[in-house]
């Protein structure tokens, strides 16, 4: 019966204030909508990978190796010969390489690229928890020849899921049978595909030479992922010997599967990992967001509170004790939690896909009940967090001094000031980790990269033949609009390690240097923009010359700046020197000038460029940057000419650099968004405040017009305090921005330089909202009458 009658009473004095009930409301609501997207968002990055059954027993085998003096070079990737030996140790009980290859899929007469396919070993589906609709985990990758199918994938194709022992044809080559077919693979998950083709159908010889297989295992019970690397060791002694030059180092080390997302350290993943920092930021954001709504729900109430003080004073007059006006504020608290809540989960449901564009991610409400555990704790937290200081505060009030109207509205407003402070203390902090992210991403994007990525338009190249690559190149640069036409083995971003220098003319016998290498055709350098230092390109004649002999033993090879360094010698003296890179025999055609193949959060490594007369996995155009869409068609119609029956696809190289900072691009869309978030719910906070402040002034402010002054004093007069306030609040979050993002940048191999100027433009953007915001109650403090403010006084 009592809490009927808080909530009857709490109904009819919110109804009675609706600007006051609808501005509390929306605040709250857009703190919950926050914390609801930001919670999605987290839980989907802290959960990778650890909803398969077998979790805590999958590792993927990470391999490390390095030369002297040289860093370590950690790769996710290991030679095909390692699965075979790793899956015949007493630790293990599956073992699954994976070996993800972007094709051509052909169903009757619906041909497309399929650019997540990868080819897996038949325990594939034994140690992933990738449920099968139809097939038997054990058997559908057990023999050539067999593939797997998502169901969207299946209803793409044949517009059903009932797919089993139909056909499809890959890169208008092979006949693959249906053997199954799965769920769609989660968003939190790093081994995402469409399908799942049997390694058996690749037809490869297992082989310790090129490390571009992923392997992964799961081990038996009880064992330790430590032992598992002691085996691992071992192995190495007694499979490597004579494979490594003095000097050398090679470890191959088990990474648990669900820590991969957020914590490994190797290169070359099947998707770019996550970056905890990120997570712990976004994490306080949305708590932050949380708390700056309820403080806004504190001030606001607390300066309404002449409005509730007459009522106050007569129920305390009338025998209401303070305990039952506690709980009747709280009762309102909950009334406009609930609400608020309701807006909050509609609104999060509103903007999840809006969000989900932002952040590439396949976010979802869930059946799973942690949302739903915080939402209960985000309801009962923000009704006691946000009602209780108002509550006390306003039960406190002494009957007499109410109903004689004396109020001691002073009461509370250092802490009242406190909250305002940590409000815009957190809008700066937030303003200025938005400018210097955005800041390290105009960086990234226009810093000079030793090579041109602009307009350089790649299409798939494994399809073509060399001569045909030949013919297809010559009629490229017939077409106006192409300035070069090249072709390269793989992405530069994209380029692995497994190369080493094992010989170089003038160094010791047992000398050997660790190199990431780039197989490319003759024009590479020209197309890509990257200039020697030393040296001359590769003319017909050269390469002529080496096809007339055996290209593993006559060879021209193109050093960067840092392996001349590394070898210790200048780039002139480099030129014409005789190397031996994996069996390849030859001298150094020329030295480049250094250039960015990965991320700028690592130092150029040495690397070589090598050309390569068999095999493309993209042909580059670089285009003069004009009518791009007459360029695109011109090279679509030549592409079906020498391409049929291939669907002609295309992007810019721009989007391959791009992918590097994939975490980085989403946590600044994050954070730009939710830091507006936070400024605009911070401002409500401080319109309260102003609010409280101008009704608690009301009879100087009358005076101080009686006698004379002018509005835009009374504007300065209200509005002075604030200002100081945000100045505190700009002292505060200064120091806490700089040392944060500081260490933030530290990451960065190559990155912005942190300038003062950030710091003044986010004081001076939080100068002038908050003058903005409070200027709304200032000035209407200031044009109010005189005469109705000292009559009511």
């Amino acid at each position: 019966m009592m809490w009927r009658n808080y909530l009857k009473t709490a109904l009819r004095n919110l109804g009675r204030r609706k600007l006051y009930t609808v501005i509390n409301v929306f605040g709250l609501a857009a703190g919950i909508a926050s914390f609801i997207l930001l919670t999605l968002y987290l839980q989907n990055e802290w959960t990778y990978d650890q909803f398969h059954t077998h979790a805590n027993e999958l590792y993927r085998i990470r391999l490390d190796y390095g030369e002297r003096d040289q860093p370590v070079t950690h790769t996710a990737m290991n030679p095909s010969g390692l699965g075979p030996v790793v899956k015949d140790f007493p630790e293990v009980k599956y073992m699954s390489r994976v070996y993800p290859e972007g094709t051509t899929v052909k169903v009757g007469d619906k041909i497309m690229n399929e650019k997540k396919f990868i080819y897996a070993d038949p325990a594939f589906f034994q140690m992933f928890s990738f449920p099968l609709l139809s097939g038997n985990t054990a058997t559908v990758l057990n023999g050539p020849n067999m593939v797997v199918l998502t169901a969207t994938m299946a209803r793409k194709y044949f517009g059903t899921t009932d797919v089993v022992g139909k056909t499809l044809t890959i890169n208008n080559e092979k006949s693959y049978q249906v053997t199954g077919v799965s769920i769609d693979p989660p968003s939190n998950t790093h081994l995402k595909f469409d399908f799942v083709a049997s390694y058996a159908s690749m037809g490869k010889k297992d082989s310790w030479n090129a490390p571009n297989y992923f392997t992964y295992v799961q081990l038996t019970d009880k064992v330790t992922a430590d032992a598992l690397h002691k085996r691992l060791g071992n192995l190495i002694q007694e499979m490597m010997k004579g494979r490594t030059r003095s000097g050398a180092t090679l470890d191959f080390v088990p990474e648990s599967v669900p820590a991969i997302h957020l914590h490994s350290i190797a290169g070359n993943s099947i998707e770019p990992g996550g970056d905890i920092r990120y997570n712990y930021i976004l994490t306080a954001v949305s708590i932050l967001l949380l708390l700056i709504a309820c403080i806004n729900f504190m001030n606001l109430a607390t300066a309404r509170s002449a409005d509730r003080s007459l009522e106050i004073g007569v129920r305390k007059a009338l025998g209401a004790v303070r305990g039952q006006l506690f709980w009747q504020f709280i009762a309102e608290s909950c009334l406009i939690t609930f609400c608020a809540m309701g807006v909050g989960v509609l609104l999060a449901a509103v903007l999840l896909p809006y969000f989900n564009n932002m952040t590439g991610g396949g976010l979802r409400f869930t059946n799973g009940y942690t949302l739903y555990i915080l939402l209960g704790a985000v309801f009962m937290g923000t009704t006691f967090l946000a009602g209780t200081y108002p509550a006390l505060f306003l039960s406190g009030f002494r009957p007499v001094q109410v109903l004689k109207g004396r109020i001691m509205l002073a009461k509370g407003g250092n802490i009242r000031r406190t909250l305002v402070v940590f409000q815009f203390a957190a809008s700066v902090f937030f303003i200025i980790c938005t400018l210097v992210v955005g800041q390290q991403l105009y960086y990234i994007q226009h810093k000079k990269l030793g090579l041109d990525r602009a307009q350089v338009l790649v299409l798939r190249g494994d399809g073509f033949t060399p001569d045909q690559l030949a013919l297809f190149k010559s009629r490229l640069l017939q077409q106006t609009g192409i300035k070069e036409v090249s072709a390269s083995y793989d992405s530069p971003v994209a380029v692995g390690g497994g190369y080493s220098i094992s010989a170089f003319e003038g160094k010791p016998a047992d000398y050997s240097m660790n190199i990431t290498a780039i197989p490319v055709e003759k024009d590479y350098l020209r197309t890509m923009g990257i200039r020697l230092v030393a040296g001359a390109d590769l003319t017909n004649a050269d390469i002529q010359d080496v096809l007339r002999k055996d290209s593993m033993q006559t060879n021209h090879f193109f050093l960067n700046e840092t392996a001349v360094y590394k070898l210790g010698i200048r780039p002139e003296e480099a030129v014409g020197k005789r190397l031996l890179l994996n069996g390849r025999e030859g001298s150094v055609k020329g030295v480049m000038k250094d250039f960015h193949f990965a991320s700028m959060k690592d130092q150029i490594a040495p690397i070589i460029v090598f050309p390569e007369y068999n095999y493309f996995g993209q042909v580059l155009l670089k285009t003069s940057g004009g009518n791009n869409q007459q360029v695109v068609a011109a090279i679509e119609n030549l592409w079906n000419q020498y391409q049929p029956g291939v669907p002609f696809e295309y992007h810019f190289m721009d989007e391959d650099f791009n992918q590097l900072y994939k975490a980085e691009f989403n946590t600044s869309n994050i954070l730009r968004t939710f830091s507006t978030i936070v400024i605009l719910v911070s401002c409500m906070g401080l319109l309260g405040l102003a609010a409280f402040t101008a009704e608690q002034r009301t009879r100087e402010v009358g005076i101080r017009k009686v006698l004379g002054a002018s509005a835009g004093s009374v504007v300065m007069l209200l509005s002075k305090d604030f200002i100081r306030l945000v100045l505190w609040a700009l002292c505060i979050a200064a120091p806490l921005a700089w040392y944060t993002m500081h260490h933030w940048l530290e990451a960065f191999a190559y990155h912005a330089t942190l300038s003062v100027w950030t710091f003044l433009l986010a004081g001076m953007l939080a100068i002038v909202i908050a003058l903005l915001t409070v200027s709304m109650q200032s000035v209407k403090a200031a044009l109010a009458n005189p005469v109705k403010s000292l009559r009511s006084e």
